[in-house]
C-alpha cells in the first residue's frame, strides 16, 4: 500500500525536517498529515527552474573568472576567483587575523552554498528520485551520491588527467632533452637548452597549479557530500520508531565514522580514474626509450598491483570484523547502563567489567591487524620503483643491449614517476571501498519502513479520545469476545 507524505514548510515549525517512513518524507511530530496536502507541497518543494541550459551553474561559473574584485556573496569562498580558489588565497585574511589573535567563532563559517541543510536537502530529492523510478528496494543510494557529484566529479577527473600529464611531461621527455642536450650542446644553440630548462620549470608548475586545482575542487565537493550524508542519515535515524533489521553498531557508524569516509572517498576518489592513464603513459614512453626489456619493470608493477588491492581488501576486512565488535560492546554497554541497580545490587561489576575489556581487547586486535596491512602496502609502495628499475637494467644489460646515460635516467624519471600513481592509487581504492560500504549501510537505513500510524489526530471531532473496535485485557482471553463499538468519552 502506499503512502503519501508531505514537508509543509507552513505547518511545521522553523527548523524541523521531515523525511518518509520509507526513505522519502515522513514527520516527526505525532500528528498525522492529511493527504490533500500532497500535490501542493510537492509543486512547492519542486526544484527551481532555471531559464537557460547552464543557468544552475551560473554562480559556478563566476569562479573561473580569474579575479573577482567585487561580489555580492558574503563568504570569502563565494567571492573568490579563479586563482584565488585554485591557490587558497582566499583564506589569507583568515589566517592573519588568526596570527594576530583577532580571531572570532563568529567569523568561522561555511558558505551558504556549502550548509548541510541545502546539500541534505537535495541529496534527499535525488534519493526520492531513484525511489520514485525502480521503488524502494531496487532503488541504489550509490547513483544518487554519483548524480549528487556529477559535474563536479567529471570536472575533477579532467584536472586530475592534465595533472598527470603534466607530471609525466617533465621527468619523462624534457629531462630526455636535457640529458641529450648536455652529450652533444655544440649541436645546439644555446636558446635550445634554455627553453628547454623553462620548459622543465612549467611542466612542473602546472603540475603542482593542476593538483592544487584539484584539491581545491574535492574539498568543497566532500564537505558538502558529508554534510549531507549526516544530515540525511541523523534525520532517518531519528523519525524511525523501531530499528529492526539494523545493529547498533552499524546505526552509530553511519552517524559518526561513515561520513568521514565518504570525505575521504571524495577528496582522493578521482585518482582512481586519473592514474591509469599515467601509468599507461608511462609504460609506453618506457618502451619507446629502453626497448621491450623495460617490459621487465612494468611486469613488476603489475605483479604487485593486484598485491595491493588485495591487501586494501584485507584492511576493508579487519575493519568490518572491527565494527561487529564495537557492535556487542555497545549493545552489552547499554545493557549494563539500563541494570545497573541489579548489577549493583548482586556484585556483579567485576564479571561485566572482564566482558567490556574483553571486547575492547579483541576490537584492538582487528584495528592492529588492518594497521599492519596498511604499513606493509605504504612500505611496498616505496619499495617497487627501486626494484623494478634494477630488475630492468639487470635484464638489459643481461642481454648485451647498449644502455646509454639518457635512456638509463629517463628510465628512472618514469619508474619514478609511476610511484606518485602507485602511491594514490591504493589509498584512492580503500577510501572509494570504504565509501562503498558506508552508502550501502545507510541505504539500509533508509530502506527501513516504519510501521503504519495508528493514532490519528482529528481537529475537527468533538470527542478527546476515540476508541472503536479494540480488545483491553491484561492477560491474552481463552476466547476472543466479539468486539462492541465504543462509545466516545469526553
Amino acid at each position: 500500500m502506499k503512502h503519501d507524505y508531505t514537508l509543509d514548510k507552513d505547518s511545521q515549525p522553523p527548523g524541523k525536517v521531515s523525511f518518509t517512513e520509507d526513505g522519502v518524507r515522513q514527520r516527526t511530530e505525532s500528528a498525522a498529515s492529511s493527504p490533500k496536502h500532497t500535490v501542493s507541497d510537492n509543486r512547492q518543494r519542486s526544484p527551481p527552474r532555471h531559464p537557460t541550459l547552464f543557468g544552475k551553474y551560473n554562480h559556478s561559473m563566476q569562479t573561473f573568472k580569474p579575479f573577482r574584485w567585487s561580489s555580492s556573496q558574503s563568504h570569502p569562498l563565494d567571492n573568490a576567483g579563479f586563482f584565488s580558489f585554485t591557490t587558497f588565497i582566499w583564506m589569507t585574511p583568515m589566517m592573519w587575523a588568526l596570527f594576530r589573535n583577532k580571531l572570532e567563532m563568529s567569523s568561522l563559517k561555511l558558505s551558504p552554498l556549502d550548509e548541510a541543510h541545502s546539500s541534505a536537502e537535495r541529496l534527499q530529492r535525488l534519493w526520492e528520485e531513484e525511489v520514485a523510478k525502480g521503488g524502494l528496494e531496487k532503488a541504489s543510494l550509490t547513483r544518487a551520491v554519483l548524480r549528487f557529484q556529477r559535474t563536479r566529479l567529471i570536472l575533477s577527473v579532467i584536472v586530475g588527467v592534465l595533472a598527470m600529464g603534466a607530471a609525466f611531461v617533465g621527468p619523462a621527455i624534457l629531462i630526455y632533452e636535457i640529458l641529450n642536450y648536455t652529450e652533444a650542446p655544440e649541436q645546439y644553440p644555446l636558446f635550445h637548452g634554455v627553453g628547454l630548462c623553462f620548459a622543465l620549470f612549467t611542466s612542473e608548475f602546472f603540475k603542482i597549479f593542476f593538483i592544487s586545482t584539484l584539491w581545491a575542487l574535492n574539498l568543497r565537493t566532500a564537505v558538502r557530500l558529508k554534510g549531507a550524508f549526516s544530515t540525511l542519515a541523523f534525520h532517518k535515524v531519528i523519525s524511525l520508531r523501531g530499528h529492526s533489521g539494523i545493529s547498533t553498531g552499524e546505526m552509530i557508524s553511519v552517524l559518526t565514522n561513515d561520513g568521514h569516509k565518504l570525505f575521504d572517498a571524495v577528496l582522493f576518489g578521482s585518482f582512481v580514474l586519473a592514474s591509469p592513464v599515467l601509468f599507461i603513459v608511462c609504460i609506453v614512453y618506457a618502451c619507446y626509450i629502453l626497448g621491450y626489456t623495460a617490459l621487465t619493470g612494468v611486469v613488476t608493477y603489475l605483479i604487485f598491483i593486484p598485491i595491493q588491492f588485495g591487501l586494501a581488501r584485507l584492511i576493508n576486512v579487519f575493519r568490518w570484523k572491527s565494527i561487529r565488535i564495537t557492535d556487542c560492546r555497545v549493545r552489552t554497554m547499554n545493557e549494563i547502563l539500563n541494570s545497573i541497580k541489579l548489577i549493583k545490587m548482586y556484585a556483579w561489576e567485576d564479571s561485566f567489567e572482564k566482558k567490556i575489556t574483553d571486547f575492547r581487547k579483541k576490537e584492538k586486535k582487528q584495528l592492529q591487524k588492518a594497521s599492519y596491512v596498511q604499513n606493509v602496502n605504504v612500505s611496498i609502495t616505496t619499495i617497487i620503483p627501486t626494484l623494478a628499475t634494477v630488475l630492468t637494467f639487470i635484464v638489459h644489460t643481461s642481454l648485451k643491449l647498449e644502455l646509454n646515460t639518457p635512456d638509463a635516467f629517463t628510465t628512472i624519471a618514469v619508474f619514478n614517476t609511476l610511484r606518485f600513481c602507485l602511491g594514490l592509487l591504493p589509498l584512492s581504492m580503500k577510501a572509494v571501498a570504504e565509501a562503498s560500504v558506508s552508502i550501502k549501510r545507510l541505504q539500509k537505513i533508509l530502506q527501513i519502513q516504519n510501521p503504519d500510524p495508528y493514532l490519528f489526530q482529528k481537529k475537527d471531532s468533538d470527542s478527546a479520545i476515540v476508541i472503536q473496535n479494540a480488545t483491553l485485557s491484561w492477560a491474552k482471553p481463552a476466547s476472543q469476545p466479539t468486539p462492541l463499538p465504543a462509545q466516545p468519552m469526553g
